[in-house]
C-alpha cells in the first residue's frame, strides 16, 4: 500500500506526464508533399517538431525517390535497367549497388514463390500490348513462343562481384513489380537519417508507415478494386508496409467482357486473374520491397498456393 507522500508524489508524476505527452503531440508539425514520381503519385508525409527540418528531410526523401526512379526506368534508354537489357547478355556487366540489392531481392522472391514473381515477363506484355493503344488478347502459340525467353532462372546475378548476366539473348528485366517498394524503403531510410521518427511514404498503393500517427497506429484504407472511391478494409500499419496488387489499375476487356490484367503467370503466359479469380491482394511485410513483390506473387499463386509464404495476406475475391 501506497503512503500518502507516495500517493501524492505518483499523482504528480502521473500529472507531468500526461502534460508532457499532450504537449509532444500538439506541437508536432505535419509536412506534406505530393509529387508524380516512380510513374504514379507518391506522398510524402512527416510528423515532427521542426518545420524546417521536416522540409528538408521530405525534399531529399523526394531526391531519392527521382535517383531510383532514373536507374529502375524501363523505358528510359538512358536507364542502368535499359543498360542490363542491353548488353548483359552473355557477357557479366558491372551494376551498382542498389541495382545488385533490387535484383537480390527479386530473385529470392522468385525462388519462394517457385517462379510464381519473375522480373523477366516483359515479352508478355508487349504480346497482350499494355502500355499501347492496341491491347489484345493474343493466340496461343505466340504465347508458348514468349514463354521461351521468360524465366527467372535465366538471370544470373553475382551479388559479391556486383555483376548481372542474362543467359537468354531475348530475355529482357522489368522492375514494376518491386522497384516502387524498394525506393519506398530507400525513402525512408533518408527520413531516418534526417531524424524523422513518424512518417508515410506513399508511391502508388506502396506504402510504409514509420512510426506512429499522433500516438495511434498509421491507418491505411485499401481501395476497392472495383468501387474507387470507395475502401475495402482499413487496416493499421506501425513500422511496417503494405502493397496491393489487382487487375484494376492497368487491364482492358475484350468483346466477351473478359478482364485481361497486367499481371501474368510466368509458367502459362496467361494474366493471372483468369487462372484464380482475384480482384486484388495486399499483403503486409517488414519493408515495403518485401510487401510490392509478394503481393504480385500471391496474385499469380491465388489464396490455397500463397499458404506458404508467412506474411499477412488479405485476398479480395473478384465479383
Amino acid at each position: 500500500m501506497l503512503n500518502e507522500k507516495q500517493r501524492i508524489a505518483a499523482y504528480v508524476l502521473l500529472f507531468f506526464l500526461l502534460c508532457w505527452g499532450f504537449d509532444h503531440f500538439l506541437t508536432l508539425q505535419e509536412i506534406s508533399a505530393s509529387r508524380y514520381v516512380l510513374h504514379t503519385l507518391t506522398e510524402v508525409k512527416i510528423l515532427c517538431r521542426n518545420k524546417r527540418r521536416g522540409r528538408q528531410a521530405s525534399n531529399a526523401a523526394f531526391a531519392k525517390l527521382k535517383e531510383l526512379e532514373a536507374k529502375f526506368n524501363y523505358f528510359d534508354p538512358a536507364s542502368e535497367l535499359s543498360q542490363i537489357n542491353r548488353e548483359a547478355y552473355g557477357q557479366d556487366l558491372p551494376i551498382s549497388a542498389e541495382m545488385r540489392d533490387v535484383l537480390a531481392l527479386a530473385l529470392s522472391g522468385s525462388e519462394l514463390s517457385g517462379g510464381a514473381f519473375d522480373i523477366t515477363t516483359t515479352p508478355l506484355t508487349r504480346l497482350y500490348g499494355f502500355g499501347t493503344d492496341s491491347r489484345r488478347a493474343p493466340q496461343r502459340q505466340d504465347i508458348q513462343e514468349q514463354l521461351t525467353s521468360i524465366g527467372w532462372k535465366k538471370v544470373r546475378l553475382d551479388t559479391e562481384r556486383q555483376t548481372v548476366r542474362l543467359l537468354d539473348r531475348q530475355t529482357q528485366l522489368d522492375l514494376g513489380g518491386i522497384a516502387k517498394g524498394y525506393a519506398v524503403d530507400q525513402a525512408v531510410a533518408i527520413l531516418r537519417q534526417y531524424g524523422i521518427r513518424q512518417a508515410l511514404v506513399n508511391a502508388g498503393g506502396n506504402i510504409y508507415a514509420l512510426g506512429q500517427n499522433r500516438g495511434k497506429p498509421w491507418r491505411i484504407g485499401i481501395r476497392h478494386p472495383r468501387s474507387p472511391a470507395e475502401n475495402m478494409e482499413i487496416i493499421e500499419l506501425r513500422d511496417a508496409a503494405c502493397a496491393t496488387s489487382g487487375d484494376y489499375e492497368q487491364y482492358f476487356i475484350d468483346d466477351n467482357q473478359q478482364r485481361y490484367a497486367h499481371i501474368f503467370n510466368p509458367q502459362t503466359g496467361r494474366p493471372a486473374n483468369l487462372e484464380n479469380n482475384l480482384a486484388a491482394v495486399t499483403v503486409i511485410a517488414d519493408t515495403a520491397a518485401r510487401a510490392d513483390m509478394l503481393s504480385t506473387a500471391c496474385f499469380v499463386l491465388g489464396e490455397a498456393r500463397s499458404a506458404h509464404i508467412p506474411e499477412k495476406k488479405i485476398f479480395y475475391k473478384a465479383e
